[in-house]
């Protein structure tokens, strides 16, 4: 499956939550879908999954627009944070509703998902635990088969132990049905070693998209003196600067360029941390 997404803007209220984004992905693939609160993951996921339509641009899936294409919806899988199920339905009934649109679902692995979370096909979506309603979530994204299958912070109240599961089950289904994936969630350490591809949106457009690989190359922090971080910096885009006491911290946009200067020191920066540091970055101006 190939996704290109084209001059994509989307406006709430004359406020852009994507602003003039394009790229392109394909699959099968894991792909990590990040951005902090606001950055405007969930919109692109809505749009992807032709809920709602862009002010500009447009979004296709092999070439097809994906708004009000219901062949192509059937081949998209969106399983959100939450309103997936509605809850006067049983989790049986949910689960058959689901399978009424999917062409390619698979009821066995529904049945087998279900002994995994421990979950009552008896049982009203309403009387679930948030966690519970997660697992329901889950288990329809992966017995779906859809060829591209997002899932949007997937799983809000489960324990470690379930969310491992879920990385678990992911791998496995990847092996055993290849497929696009989307992944957005904020647990970023636990899920960064599983994406092949990292995409981050940053206040409504594309900051990046990199392969695994490519990441330690392209982001960089760099340390030493203020004086000795400008010089080795002065060239390259700053994402995050500060000062603590005599030392600086520069997180850069690195490109592969080398950095050399035997006063400072390089290191790696997860996932997790660029965002941390985006989110300060985006604070910072809010505040001036």
């Amino acid at each position: 499956m190939k996704i290109d997404v084209s001059n994509v803007s989307k406006l709430y209220k004359q406020k852009h939550a994507l602003k003039n984004i394009s790229f392109t992905i394909e699959g099968p693939k894991i792909i990590g879908f990040l951005g902090h609160n606001g950055a405007g993951k969930t919109t692109f996921l809505n749009l992807l999954a032709g809920l709602i339509s862009t002010n500009e641009g447009q979004i296709c899936v092999n070439g097809e627009n994906v708004f009000n294409a219901p062949v192509i919806l059937r081949d998209i899988c969106f399983v959100a944070e939450s309103g997936n199920f509605q809850e006067d339905m049983t989790v049986a009934q949910s689960l058959k509703t689901n399978s009424f649109f999917y062409p390619k679902w698979d009821g066995q692995l529904a049945n087998e998902l279900l002994q995994v979370f421990a979950l009552n096909p008896k049982d009203k979506v309403r009387n679930l635990s948030k966690g519970m309603v997660s697992a329901l979530g889950i288990i329809t994204g992966f017995a779906s088969n859809a060829s591209i299958t997002i899932f949007d912070e997937p799983y809000i109240g489960l324990d470690a132990a379930a969310r491992n599961t879920f990385y678990d089950l992911l791998i496995e289904q990847q092996i055993e049905n290849p497929r696009l994936f989307l992944l957005s969630t904020h647990l970023i350490d636990e899920a960064s070693k599983l994406f092949e591809e990292i995409l981050i949106l940053h206040e409504g457009e594309l900051l990046l998209q990199k392969t695994a690989e490519e990441w330690e190359k392209y982001i960089v922090a760099v340390k030493g003196s203020p004086q000795d971080v400008e010089l080795a910096i002065k060239n390259l885009e700053v994402i995050y600067k500060h000062s603590f006491m005599q030392e600086m911290t520069a997180v850069v946009f690195a490109s592969g360029q080398a950095i050399e200067d035997e006063n400072i020191t390089l290191e790696n920066v997860s996932l997790q941390d660029l965002l941390v540091y985006l989110s300060k970055q985006q604070k910072a101006r809010l505040v001036k």
